[in-house]
């Protein structure tokens, strides 16, 4: 109830009151009044005198006589004489005893029994109460239009709301569509290489993570922060917060409609208390007589009131259980209220006065209350409201609940430090892991190398960073960025290990530092680590950097060593490589034996470095790279003289000759084998000659003498050459002249 109207209420009591009071008032002076007289009658009488009336008694006996007329004579008064008669003492007349009054127990509960509570009703400050006083306000017919537009405005504006609320449109997709549209993210973008970071990091760990640097993928982070807001526990209640505040907003929302049809009934109930005639009496705010047209107006404007509230609680009870932001459920529930109370805002801000103020002089009906009609009502009230509040659980909250944990899981779940790419000339699809998020003890190389130079001190205007190869052309960027080891190995101009320089501090002027300061954070090693420190890791596919700034400790410039990666294209320097083959062309035309480590290592890391390369998935395949492998480190050097060894079946290149991205050439470890009348880079001068003649491989097979010991496995003139079967079996020159005019008695 509004302040003007509560004044208004409080002064029609106080009128009230007053007049109640006055005729109260009147009542008992009269009685007191009739006492006085007949006392003073009685003292004259007592005293032998005649009792004489004035005008004045008179007519204040006549005004108390019209006051107290039906009542009992009072005791002790004397009849009056119409003749005057002498002064006779009398006797005092005797007051009757008063009968003490009992209270009727039995009469008492009864009335209690009998009596029935009586409930106002009041008529609120509504556009919908117009329809009662019309004709009875004394307004012009421009307010009476104006009133009539303003019931017909906020009729349709709620009418208008209710709609919205339940359009599509407004409501949105169901949260359940989230769970596609997060598949299609995670499987589309979520792994994408082209997002990683500076640290290498994934983009779906980086929005699962919250990461505030975000530019891509804004709306999955928000989603996810809405959903962990929601789904998040309220201690020590071990609830969901957001599920219990969609309740808790629901219930408030069906609470305030509950009263709002709670108002409506009981309105048309107190209607219906005004007797209905053809014509409507109206007087001083109440009803004594209503016509047949204005009540049903009346009803009719309650039942479509009923029916927008009932549309609204529907409404309302979808958006609510719909709303995922934890931060908007008040809102949204406030906001429903504003809806509801737009008829009392319309009546406040823009109802004509005199209408205003004789809708707020409606005084309120009472009706009857029963204690069996409030038990009844008041459990039917309660079940309403559990129904209410069920529906919207069962159908609403707890499957929202149920696919934010399924977005939740479909967005982040799994593994999420992946990323893929598309090889787009071969078709397949190719991946690698990445950091995991907020790894402050893993930083990648970039990360570390933007930290040394972004945070430097600004006024050390000369400081140059020791991670960033900074080319002294703005333009030369993108050749740095993009250039090949082979050609940063070809400007190496020492074969050293550079930890002599910075670590050991030896002086250089060669700047190779950029370099070698990222070597160290590559591999995971500290910054202060030497070259030994890393050594075992130059035999790594990923040591590319470690064997470019530590050349001698990782064997780059000596033949006795694990071939593997030690070529040009893979780190070892071109200087390096140069000493390697001055090395190499003054040492003795003689193969490793089969149990050199160098010559095991190599073939045991064969099978899996070779398919690695190539991207080999096959497992029969790779089953048969084992076969050879094993199979070489049986047989040693010599098994490269047999045709069908000579050659890697994967990517058909000769063993001997090396390849530029793999391997160094194998006449490192087997001169005598590759390099028997060969004159290459990689062969000593020692097993160079100038051969003569030729090889018939097919007349030595046929000649050979069988049971002979020292021709078990000769397949050719190489091999016969190879296990120095020249100088003791004539037979072998005589078919094998071109092998034996290179071959070695030593």
């Amino acid at each position: 109830m509004s302040a003007a109207k509560l004044e208004k209420k409080i002064w029609n009591l106080e009128q009230r009151l007053r007049e109640e009071f006055h005729v109260e008032l009147r009542r008992a002076v009269g009685h007191c009044v009739a006492r006085v007289q007949h006392l003073e009658a009685e003292v004259l009488l007592l005293r032998g005198e005649k009792p004489s009336r004035t005008e004045a008694q008179f007519a204040a006996q006549d005004q108390v006589s019209v006051d107290v007329s039906g009542d009992a004579p009072l005791p002790g008064t004397v009849a009056e004489k119409t003749q005057e008669a002498d002064v006779l003492p009398v006797a005092r007349p005797s007051w009757p005893d008063w009968p003490e009054w009992e209270p009727n127990e039995a009469v008492a509960k009864d009335e209690c029994v009998d009596w029935v509570p009586l409930e106002p009703v009041a008529f609120l400050e509504s556009t919908w109460n117009l329809v009662l006083v019309m004709g009875f306000t004394d307004a012009g017919w421009l307010d009476i239009i104006i009133a009539c537009l303003l019931l017909i405005a906020s009729a349709g504006l709620q009418i208008a709301f209710s709609i919205i609320l339940l359009s599509p449109d407004f409501l949105g997709q169901p949260f359940e569509s989230h769970i596609q549209s997060a598949e299609s993210w995670r499987v589309g973008v979520a792994h994408d290489y082209r997002h990683m970071d500076l640290a290498q990091t994934s983009l779906v760990s980086r929005v699962c993570n919250k990461d505030p640097s975000l530019i891509v993928s804004t709306s999955q982070a928000t989603l996810l922060d809405q959903i962990d807001a929601f789904l998040g526990l309220l201690q020590p209640l071990n609830v969901s917060l957001g599920i219990l505040l969609c309740m808790l907003c629901i219930l408030l929302w069906c609470l305030y409609l509950c009263n709002e049809f709670r108002a409506i009934g009981l309105s048309l109930e107190a209607i219906l208390q005004v007797p209905r005639r053809a014509y409507t009496t109206f007087d001083h705010g109440r009803f004594t007589t209503m016509s047949y047209w204005r009540f049903a107006g009346y009803c009719l404007a309650r039942l479509t009131r009923g029916v927008i509230a009932g549309l609204l609680l529907y409404a309302g009870i979808l958006w609510l259980g719909n709303t995922t932001s934890i931060t908007d459920l008040m809102l949204n529930a406030v906001a429903l209220g504003a809806v509801l109370d737009v008829d009392e805002m319309f009546f406040a801000a823009l109802m004509p006065k005199k209408i205003q103020i004789k809708i707020q002089d409606l005084e309120a009906i009472k009706i009857n209350y029963t204690r069996a009609r409030s038990q009844i009502e008041s459990v039917l009230l309660l079940l309403i409201m559990c129904g209410l509040m069920l529906w919207p659980w069962f159908h609403l909250v707890e499957p929202l609940g149920n696919h934010m944990l399924e977005v939740n899981r479909t967005l982040c779940g799994g593994n999420q430090d992946f990323v893929v790419g598309i090889n787009s000339n071969q078709g397949i699809t190719v991946g690698r892991e990445t950091t995991m998020f907020g790894d402050a003890s893993n930083l990648s190389l970039i990360e570390i190398a933007v930290s040394d130079l972004a945070f430097r001190e600004l006024e050390n205007a000369s400081y140059s960073s020791r991670y960033i190869l900074m080319p002294q052309e703005a333009t030369d960027f993108e050749n740095k960025r993009t250039e090949l080891m082979s050609a940063a190995a070809a400007l190496i101009l020492d074969c050293s290990d550079f930890d002599l320089y910075y670590v050991e501090g030896q002086p250089t002027t060669n700047n190779y530092a950029p370099y070698w300061y990222n070597t160290a954070p590559g591999l995971g090693f500290p910054q202060n680590s030497s070259c030994q420190d890393m050594k075992d890791y130059c035999n790594n596919e990923d040591g590319e950097l470690l064997r470019l700034t530590c050349g001698v400790t990782c064997g780059c410039a000596e033949p006795s060593t694990n071939p593997w990666f030690r070529v040009v294209e893979r780190g070892c320097s071109k200087k390096c490589i140069d000493e390697m083959q001055v090395v190499i062309d003054e040492t003795n035309c003689t193969d490793a034996p089969v149990d050199s480590a160098y010559w095991q290592t190599f073939w045991q890391d064969y099978p899996t470095i070779i398919s690695n390369f190539l991207g080999e998935r096959n497992t029969s395949k790779i089953d048969e790279l084992r076969v050879f492998a094993n199979h070489m480190r049986t047989e040693g050097c010599s098994a490269l003289g047999n045709s069908s060894y000579q050659y890697e079946e994967l990517t058909q290149t000769s063993f001997c000759a090396g390849h530029s991205q793999i391997w160094a050439p194998l006449s490192i470890l087997c001169p005598n084998t590759c390099c028997e009348g060969e004159d290459g880079e990689f062969c000593p001068s020692s097993c160079q000659c100038r051969p003569e003649g030729q090889d018939n491989d097919q007349d030595l097979l046929d000649n050979m003498p069988t049971g002979n010991p020292d021709f078990a496995g000769i397949m050719n003139c190489r091999m016969a050459a190879g296990n120095n079967l020249c100088t003791t079996h004539p037979i072998v020159r005589q078919h094998c002249e071109l092998s034996c005019s290179c071959a070695r008695t030593d």
